[in-house]
């Protein structure tokens, strides 16, 4: 089990470059596809490329599960990421304070990202009939929490505001956020473990 479990998992690390290039393309393909009913239409769901992209969803899913329940593989995972084998108690020590030291820094970020998703702010300008005792000029602030997606519906604007600013959260999607903050794990605890070494 052991040799199977080596060779899916470098068989992962190897395909997830080509996943995020083959994701990335597919999303601009897909963007000028004449066909809208069906997103990404074309690339990815058909052929090689598409069976190539759910076998390899299927293996994320296996690893996945794999680390939640077994604490070898755990283990294997982490030679396999990482800048350093554990060969003495020195390094076990600042495997420990690099792994401390990459869960603060991710939470920071987390921390981070929920704010700018959450926060927003519109600055605009009403028309002089609709003015507030006499001034036209605006500034909103708020907090959207959705605990579903597209929770909340918006309200209709009836044309009537001028925007000059408006952030209603991060343009990017779940999955970019999700893809980013792995890469941040591994680049943040391989950055902590070369700081310690030196």
């Amino acid at each position: 089990m052991k040799k199977f479990d080596s060779i899916l998992l470098k068989v992962f690390l190897y395909g997830l470059p080509v996943f995020v290039v083959l994701a990335v393309y597919a999303n601009f393909y897909a963007a000028g596809a004449v066909d809208r009913d069906v997103p990404h239409a074309g690339f990815l769901s058909s052929g090689f490329f598409g069976f190539a992209v759910a076998l390899w969803l299927a293996l994320a899913v296996y690893l996945s599960v794999r680390l939640l329940a077994s604490g070898p593989f755990r283990e294997q995972v982490i030679a396999k990421i990482t800048v350093i084998r554990e060969r003495d108690e020195r390094e076990a020590h600042l495997t420990g304070k690099a792994a401390r030291a990459t869960l603060l820094t991710t939470l920071a970020l987390l921390v981070l990202l929920f704010c700018l998703n959450s926060i927003q702010v519109s600055v605009y300008r009403l028309p002089p009939e609709k003015a507030v005792a006499g001034k036209t000029g605006m500034v909103t602030l708020g907090v959207g929490f959705d605990v579903l997606k597209n929770g909340t519906a918006e309200r209709p604007d009836t044309g009537a505001r001028q925007y000059i600013f408006n952030y209603k959260g991060l343009p990017i999607s779940s999955s970019s956020i999700i893809l980013i903050l792995m890469a941040w794990q591994i680049a943040s605890y391989n950055y902590a473990m070369r700081r310690l070494l030196k």
